[in-house]
């Protein structure tokens, strides 16, 4: 499980810099901030699904769509609770950097968990 987690780190902070480059570049062509951030998060999105699939968690079969679902599903779940524990947490007093920092460290585990337990299960 160390290793899955290690890997599962690297495919996060790779899938992070993948969605900032999509982020910057559509925003600089659209000036849209909600496109550009909704490009950067699908890309990163997609880089995570494909390397977490192959390399963090060795599923060999084919992509189904019970798994992309899955997927989404706990990525959603982890977006959506850490963005209310940023927001708690700044709202009740905590500084806006250890807030996300908090939040993150949610996100990550609600996201290997359910990848390795939910989605990639064998």
């Amino acid at each position: 499980m160390n290793r899955q987690f290690s890997r599962f780190i690297i495919i996060g902070l790779i899938s992070t810099f993948i969605n900032y480059l999509f982020y910057i570049f559509c925003f600089r062509f659209s000036e849209n901030i909600l496109f550009s951030s909704l490009i950067g998060y699908l890309s990163g999105i997609i880089n995570s699904y494909i390397y977490g699939k192959k390399w963090v968690f060795k599923i060999k079969n084919n992509t189904n769509l019970i798994f992309i679902l899955k997927f989404l599903f706990v990525y959603l779940i982890g977006g959506t609770v850490m963005t209310l524990i940023i927001n708690y947490l700044f709202n009740n007093g905590l500084e806006y950097r250890l807030a996300w920092c908090f939040g993150i460290s949610y996100s990550i585990l609600n996201n290997f968990l359910g990848s390795k337990y939910f989605v990639f299960n064998k």
